[in-house]
């Protein structure tokens, strides 16, 4: 079950990548690129295997708190962005944001610095809650991204009724949910916390404690990552299909792609865009500059492979909308 959310926030970052370059939506890749760490290094195979790299001393678990934490800072970001258009608001909501995240940063690494954490241990506030500096880190993480959780929702909620479009509404709505249960997994970890610190800690409150917070996690996730992908789908069906029909051909033309470059050097000025130009912007005029180039090479002599003269043909078809 710990794969499932990482995985989710992966592929969400995977599908915002085109989104890089956007000022107003670059917040949410962002978000979900932090939240993925986080929720990959809260794994306990990857959390325990990822430490002796960072020197020791459980300092991916300040990693981990400090991703969570931008990754809500984040999220708050993109929410005010989307909600409010009013600057004067936009930007007092934005520097309020940026001070509890400074002031919530500066507290956890101060936490941590003070405490004695040696040994590895996937769950830090838990293991070592009992020093003051342990305290620090914890409570303070805890009340940032609690706050945010909570912020965001309730812009979310407010912004809800102005929106018409059924998608928008739906992931708008979903988002906020997410955030919601988020905020109470936060809470469940830290009631867990507490009752373990008592003289007597009832066990089967500790079990239920530890089952509901995966839970809790899990589904906050899904639902952030639905209300995420939900106003990607106003677009019509076919144009959705045509996107990612344009996508799959540009990866699978890459190699004849680049064999047609070879002699060309000034098609590959940027040796990073074969990789990146099927999860960027504007698919379908990418992969119309493929089949040109790969049509000219083969006018100058190139001899394509059956595979490969199908895929272009594939493609040609494609970019005259058959």
């Amino acid at each position: 079950m710990d794969y499932v959310p990482a995985g989710m926030l992966w592929l969400l970052t995977l599908i915002r990548i085109p989104t890089a370059r956007d000022r107003d939506r670059a917040s949410v890749l962002r978000a979900t690129f932090f939240a993925a760490l986080a929720c990959t290094l809260f794994i306990p195979a990857v959390y325990n295997a990822a430490d002796p790299f960072l020197g020791g001393h459980n300092h991916v678990g300040l990693l981990l708190i400090a991703a969570i934490m931008a990754g809500f800072w984040q999220f708050h970001t993109a929410t005010v962005l989307a909600a409010l258009p009013d600057q004067a608001r936009r930007r007092r909501h934005l520097r309020r944001g940026r001070r509890a995240a400074a002031v919530a940063g500066a507290c956890v690494v101060a936490g941590f610095a003070t405490s004695r954490v040696d040994a590895t241990n996937q769950n830090l506030p838990l293991a070592y809650g009992s020093q003051p500096g342990m305290q620090l880190f914890l409570w303070a993480g805890s009340a940032f991204i609690i706050w945010a959780c909570a912020d965001v929702a309730l812009t979310c909620l407010k912004f809800l009724p102005r929106m018409r479009s059924r998608s928008f509404k739906s992931g708008v709505g979903a988002f906020a949910a997410g955030c919601i249960l988020m905020a109470l997994a936060l809470g469940n970890r830290l009631a867990l916390g507490l009752l373990e610190e008592s003289p007597a800690p009832s066990a089967p409150i500790l079990g239920g404690l530890n089952w509901s917070f995966t839970l809790l996690e899990t589904l906050a996730v899904l639902l952030v990552s639905i209300g995420l992908m939900l106003p990607r789908f106003r677009e019509s069906p076919g144009l959705v299909r045509r996107n990612i029909r344009s996508r799959w051909l540009m990866a699978l033309l890459t190699p004849v792609w680049r064999r047609s470059s070879t002699d060309r050097k000034y098609l590959l000025r940027n040796r990073w865009t074969p990789i990146l130009d099927p999860v960027t912007g504007k698919a379908t005029a990418h992969l119309h500059r493929r089949v040109i180039e790969i049509r000219d090479s083969q006018l100058r002599g190139m001899a394509l492979l059956p595979r490969e003269r199908a895929l272009v043909n594939q493609a040609e078809q494609l970019l005259q909308g058959h």
